[in-house]
Parts: structure tokens; C-alpha cells; sequence
């Protein structure tokens, strides 16, 4: 007789390939049944992705946006019960999925809403990423904050996919760009901050471990012609991810 997990398995098996027959007569049910019990979770499934992938639904359409969650979901099935830690892989499956090739941005956005998903269930509390002394400054970074470098204007397509704003979608260049972002979970939920290479570098490199002087040389290796101090004191020591202190 099967142990129970081989039914199990059998089951998860004909529910992503939609073969339902083997598993029907296994565990005793019409296949018509199984196929029922497919479609419902593949709907829930690709529902709960719309609702963490709301900007790439609208940017690809609901219905085509339906037919690629299924197509992610029958590649990578969850692997835990909470559908807010599904989705992860959606953006590398993108950046390989041909039907939306002509698309290059949208891994990018795909990639911004999941670290958008995880800084809204993230935690400020607990040590901070880094903090260190900055000319009489304490700099500490929140511990929700994640950097995201993509390589299309993903922020600007987001905002716009997002308001459903088609003149302000058209208005944007979408050739390639390095774009650093910052992500973190702010009072009211989940905020985005876009940066500059040189405010990136310098984050970058304190969430690698690095001191301020490093961050600095950092900062100004990535805009060698730039003001790292001034880009540093635009972008970052004024953002919410910041808590600053006198370190006298």
C-alpha cells in the first residue's frame, strides 16, 4: 500500500501537470474531480500573485498577466502555506519567459514590487543595518531597508503602471539605466526612494560592512566627477530609512 506521501505527491503532481488520471485512480476520485480542484488552486495562486504584482498586471493585462502566473506556478509551486512568501521567483522566470521578451523592463518591476511585498511585512525593530559615526552624526539604517539595482527606469514604470497613468507610461524612456532604488517599511507601508549611483555606492557599501570612510571612497568611485559629501547629504542623511543622533 502508498504511504501517505506518496499520495501526496502523486496528487501535487497531477494538479501541476493537469495529468489527473494516474493520481484519480491512486486515491480514488473522477479526474474531473482533480481537474476542478487544479483550476481552483491555480486561480488562487495567480490571484495572490496579482495582489504582489499589481504594476506588472497592469503593464502585461489581467488576462495575460492570469496565463504567465500559471505558467510560474506550474515551474515553481509554493513550497511554504503562507501565499506572502510566494512570488520571489517571478522576476528571474520573467527574464527567461519568452512571450514577454519584448519587455526587458519588466523583471525589473517584477523584482521592485517582491522587495516592495517584503518591506511592507518587514520589522524596524531590532539592530540597525549600520550605524556609524559620520563627523559627529550617528547614521543608522533601518533594518527593513533593502537596496535594488536594476537596470530599466523600474521606479518611474511602477509609479505610472500603478496610477494606470498610459500618458505618463508613455512619456518614459525605457532604454536601459542603472538605477539603484531603496526600499523600506516606512510608518504608512512600504517606501521606494530612487538614488543616484554615488548615494547608492555609499549605501552599498555600509550594508556590506563597511566604515564611513570606505562608504565615502565608495560614493566617489561610482561618480568620480560628482560630490559624494553633497550627494549624501541630499539623498541620504534626510530619508526616512535614516535615524540620525549625536554621536557627542
Amino acid at each position: 500500500m502508498p504511504a501517505l506521501r506518496d499520495y501526496q505527491r502523486a496528487v501535487a503532481a497531477a494538479l501541476l501537470s493537469g495529468d489527473t488520471g494516474a493520481a484519480a485512480a491512486m486515491i480514488g476520485a473522477t479526474p474531473d474531480r482533480l481537474r476542478i480542484h487544479r483550476n481552483t488552486m491555480l486561480t488562487a495562486l495567480a490571484n495572490a500573485m496579482a495582489l504582489t504584482f499589481p504594476a506588472v498586471e497592469t503593464l502585461v493585462g489581467a488576462e495575460f498577466f492570469a496565463q504567465t502566473a500559471r505558467a510560474f506556478i506550474q515551474a515553481e509551486p509554493p513550497r511554504a502555506a503562507l501565499l506572502s512568501l510566494y512570488g520571489g521567483g517571478f522576476a528571474d522566470f520573467l527574464a527567461g519567459y519568452a512571450p514577454v521578451g519584448a519587455l526587458p523592463y519588466l523583471p525589473d518591476v517584477a523584482r521592485l514590487e517582491w522587495a516592495v511585498e517584503r518591506a511592507a511585512h518587514a520589522s524596524n525593530d531590532g539592530r540597525p543595518l549600520a550605524d556609524i559615526d559620520l563627523g559627529g552624526t550617528r547614521l543608522a539604517l533601518l533594518p527593513s531597508l533593502t537596496l535594488l539595482e536594476t537596470h530599466y527606469p523600474a521606479e518611474p514604470i511602477w509609479r505610472a503602471a500603478l496610477d494606470a497613468d498610459g500618458d505618463a507610461l508613455s512619456r518614459i524612456d525605457m532604454a536601459p539605466i542603472r538605477a539603484p532604488l531603496a526600499i523600506w517599511r516606512a510608518d504608512d507601508g512600504a517606501a521606494v526612494s530612487a538614488l543616484s549611483a554615488t548615494a547608492g555606492a555609499f549605501l552599498t557599501e555600509l550594508l556590506a560592512g563597511g566604515e564611513a570612510e570606505a562608504a565615502i571612497n565608495a560614493a566617489a568611485s561610482a561618480d568620480p566627477a560628482g560630490d559624494p559629501i553633497a550627494a549624501i547629504t541630499r539623498e541620504v542623511l534626510p530619508a526616512g530609512f535614516v535615524r540620525l543622533s549625536s554621536s557627542n
